[in-house]
């Protein structure tokens, strides 16, 4: 599941333009060979110092007769001059009829606030020693990431999505040329993206840590002048099948 959701991250995408308010919806495909396995459809606001962001994934095709797996989020970030902060993140997941729901919370000093709580002892202690200072969702991680300035990689990212905590780690593999169709077209940037589980269910099985290869876009600016990065296109395996998500649909209002 966290796999699910730590792709989910690097497609949370940014509004594209330096405007003091704006709308933006992106559409993105994961394909597994010539099959669709899901979709992920995003509306974003971006106003002078706030993002609020909605998210819904859906399986698609044949993927839906082995697990039918649907997410929602919202998120609240605030703009400030040390950069995107966490604000709030609510997550509802559904997967063959059973729902389960995930609320954090972020006080104006930084202290974090989640609920329903893990009710195993020893599962949410680890959780809790891993929930630093510099702990974030998975939208405010990839606004990060958007938001850094002259290129998206290399940085590090410790993420919390209410009940696994996990690190993004973006490497830089160099510039490339992306043809993103209608979407983007341009130079860009690919960055390897590292997923490991820190803390909780994940972390307790020994599940492995993935890795993806995302092509980023500098597909606008920001009011202060820095370039406004877009992931287009990742690519990598999943259970040992590779698979390309890319976006297909971009629209923006102001």
């Amino acid at each position: 599941m966290v796999r699910t959701i730590g792709l989910t991250a690097v497609f949370t995408a940014i509004a594209t333009l330096p405007l003091a308010a704006a709308d933006l919806s992106v559409a993105y495909r994961v394909d597994v060979g010539p099959v669709t396995l899901s979709s992920i459809d995003f509306a974003l606001e971006l106003g002078a110092d706030t993002i609020h962001s909605r998210a819904k994934i859906e399986s698609q095709g044949l993927s839906r007769i082995f697990s039918e797996y649907s997410a929602e989020a919202e998120g609240e970030s605030r703009l400030d001059a040390s950069g995107t902060q966490p604000v709030r993140f609510q997550m509802a997941r559904e997967r063959d009829k059973k729902r389960r729901e995930n609320l954090l919370r972020w006080s104006d000093s930084g202290g974090l606030s989640y609920e329903p709580p893990i009710n195993k002892p020893e599962l949410r202690a680890s959780v809790e020693r891993a929930l630093n200072g510099s702990v974030t969702d998975p939208i405010t991680a990839v606004l990060r990431i958007g938001t850094a300035g002259d290129a998206p990689c290399p940085s590090v990212h410790q993420v919390f999505d209410g009940r696994d905590v996990f690190e993004l780690v973006l490497t830089d593999k160099g510039r490339n040329q992306i043809d993103g169709g209608k979407v983007y077209q341009g130079p860009g940037q690919i960055c390897e993206v590292r997923w490991t589980p820190v803390a909780g269910r994940d972390k307790e099985r020994n599940v492995p840590g993935d890795s993806y290869d995302v092509s980023f876009a500098p597909v606008g600016k920001l009011p202060s002048g820095r370039d406004l990065w877009l992931p287009v296109e990742v690519s990598g395996t999943i259970k040992g099948l590779p698979f390309r998500a890319y976006a297909h649909k971009l629209r923006a209002t102001h």
